[in-house]
């Protein structure tokens, strides 16, 4: 359907003093229609709105309560999580990292995260290793995607409280939380803020026409590309934008400059994407090689999977690992994903906000969608940024609930009964978050196939001083991943404490050919070859573990020891002043040069 001419000129004359919605039902025009002739003609219609800065003026005043409200439900069903400890990838990131984030040369060790690396620095520099400081970037950045998925939408409806609606679902469904409570999840919150601004900052610029807003999309976008590289296909938005409500051949040349940013950022990608494969390789036991999934197995159980978890999300962990399904369950999914589908080609003549936003989930996750295993199939965290696209879709259906005079009750209901389910659900979920061992104990529970799950349950009942249970744990996860260096050095180090030497040190070195950087088997061989007086033995292995981490200053005290047990004296001394170089205030090493100097 297409606008008459006078339906043309009714819109330029009453917009926006009438409302979408009442030009709609006073002339018959579909409220699709007059958005895309609104888009496309913002010269001819601006001129009609007399003092603009009053209204958006009087509008940031009638939202304040709204923001306010959404930061109350964010308060409420994330508050249990605020103070949970370091958990999974925090660990390694900060808690033990903790010399490099002292080091003058921190923020550039990542160059392309180095806004992350910042955030990091100045929550260290607050309070030091308090999880709640480097937490609080990510409450902070959930707050502003929350505020901005409620600016955005009145750009795709006129309905008076559907911003709110579909904002409040952003605040609180639990398919968020992995990006909020956990602390290295929260690059996609910082991503997901940083594309909605440069989005919003796009519709200002269309709507307005003021060429700074452009502008400062673009450098929305790049600081958005800094927190996650998987908001590349940004630019891929922005044209379907332009195919739904305006005109792809008229704005060729402003979609390439986003595509542009993204070119250059690809190749920077495309310079990581060995050293990602070599990590999947070393630290998981992944074959260092593409291997090509099937798209029409993989892209089912992908969106079939999303669509459970936003329905009602029961299957939530941090390794969604459990992909073997029977035809049945397959099936199920696969109907679920034609269903996505479906709605999306009939909405794009019945609704083309609908079909605009449920198009934005798929987007967004097609980087996730490779054939090439580089990244899981499905996590919690890649769905924060698209999630949008199914809270707007499914608040247009219960909005029309909500403004019919028969079931308006009823949409009330069942919007107040959802948003307490997702508050109780995300609460609940929290509590997984707590500490490792939580964690760890639910991931078992969920994702009983994933050998990263029955090594960190390993981990789990070593701590506990349960080491039949550890070393079956550790046992699993190399029977699932033969090839997994942290598994056999966890069992070594297991076998040890029970006193099964040799068959410790067999696993150590089977860990150190697998991982050449796992420098701790290489001294754990070291320290049985001590123990056992073969000193010779010691040294070597000692030194293969300085070549894997030669700013260790304790390898390098231990490596003394070593030296004056052989009678090298003067070796001994060069390896403890090395030590003291790196670590001034090293115990090993000061105890030992006053040994020497006496």
């Amino acid at each position: 359907m297409k606008l008459s001419y006078s339906q043309k000129r009714y819109i330029q004359k009453h917009y926006p003093k009438e409302s979408v919605e009442t030009i709609s039902k006073r002339k018959k025009i579909p409220e699709d229609l007059i958005l895309q002739h609104v888009a496309s003609n913002t010269r001819l219609i601006k001129e009609e709105v007399k003092n603009p800065a009053t209204t958006v003026k009087l509008r940031r005043t009638e939202h304040i309560p709204y923001l306010v409200l959404l930061i109350l439900l964010i308060i409420i069903s994330y508050t249990n999580g605020f103070f949970a400890d370091f958990v999974s990838d925090d660990v390694y990131a900060i808690l033990r990292n903790e010399s490099q984030i002292q080091s003058p040369n921190y923020l550039f060790i990542a160059p392309t995260m180095i806004l992350r690396s910042l955030q990091y620095l100045i929550a260290y520099k607050i309070g030091g290793l308090t999880p709640f400081l480097f937490r609080a970037w990510n409450i902070i950045f959930h707050i502003g995607f929350v505020w901005m998925t409620y600016l955005i939408v009145p750009y795709f409806s006129k309905k008076k409280f559907l911003p709110f609606i579909v904002a409040s679902f952003a605040a609180i469904h639990p398919m968020m939380i992995e990006s909020v409570t956990w602390i290295s999840g929260g690059i996609y919150a910082q991503a997901g803020f940083s594309l909605l601004v440069s989005f919003y900052l796009y519709l200002q610029y269309k709507t307005q026409n003021i060429k700074k807003y452009l502008i400062y999309s673009i450098v929305s976008f790049i600081v958005a590309l800094t927190g996650s590289e998987k908001v590349i296909i940004f630019p891929f938005i922005i044209g379907l934008y332009e195919f739904t409500f305006g005109s792809v051949r008229k704005n060729w040349l402003l979609i390439g400059s986003y595509f542009s940013v993204s070119f250059i950022w690809g190749l920077i990608i495309l310079t990581r994407i060995t050293e990602r494969l070599e990590y999947l390789a070393v630290s998981q036991g992944a074959t260092a090689s593409f291997r090509l999934e099937n798209p029409f197995v993989q892209i089912p159980s992908a969106f079939g999977t999303y669509l459970q978890l936003f329905i009602w999300p029961q299957h939530l962990t941090l390794y969604q690992s459990e992909f073997h399904f029977s035809p049945i369950q397959f099936l199920f999914l696969l109907i679920l994903s034609l269903l996505l589908f479906g709605i999306i080609f009939i909405s794009y003549r019945k609704n083309k906000s609908v079909f605009f936003w449920l198009s934005f989930f798929i987007i967004t996750l097609l980087p996730t969608l490779n054939p090439f295993g580089l990244s899981w199939l499905v996590a919690e965290r890649y769905s924060y940024l698209g999630s949008i696209g199914l809270y707007f879709a499914f608040s247009v259906l219960l909005y029309k609930l909500i403004e019919s005079k028969t079931y308006q009750t009823l949409g009330y209901i069942i919007f107040s009964v959802l948003l307490l389910a997702f508050s109780v659900r995300t609460i609940v979920r929290n509590v997984d978050w707590q500490n490792e061992d939580n964690l760890w104990i639910a991931t078992g529970k969920a994702s009983p196939s994933d050998p990263k799950t029955h090594n960190n349950l390993g981990d789990y009942y070593a701590r506990k001083g349960d080491l039949q249970n550890a070393a079956k744990e550790f046992s699993r996860a190399i029977e699932l991943s033969p090839r997994y260096p942290d598994a056999h050095h966890n069992l070594a180090n297991i076998l040890r404490q029970m006193g099964q030497i040799e068959e410790a040190e067999k696993l150590y070195i089977r860990a150190a050919e697998l991982n050449p950087a796992l420098w701790q088997s290489y001294q754990n061989i070291a320290s049985i070859h001590f123990e056992k007086e073969d000193y010779e033995g010691a040294e070597a292995y000692t030194k293969k573990a300085i070549e894997a981490f030669p700013t260790n200053p304790q390898l390098y005290a231990n490596l003394a020891v070593v030296y004056v047990r052989e009678n090298k004296k003067d070796l001994g001394v060069e390896a403890f002043q090395k030590a003291l170089q790196l670590d001034p205030q090293n115990e090993t090493a000061l105890q030992g040069i006053k040994e020497l100097s006496k």
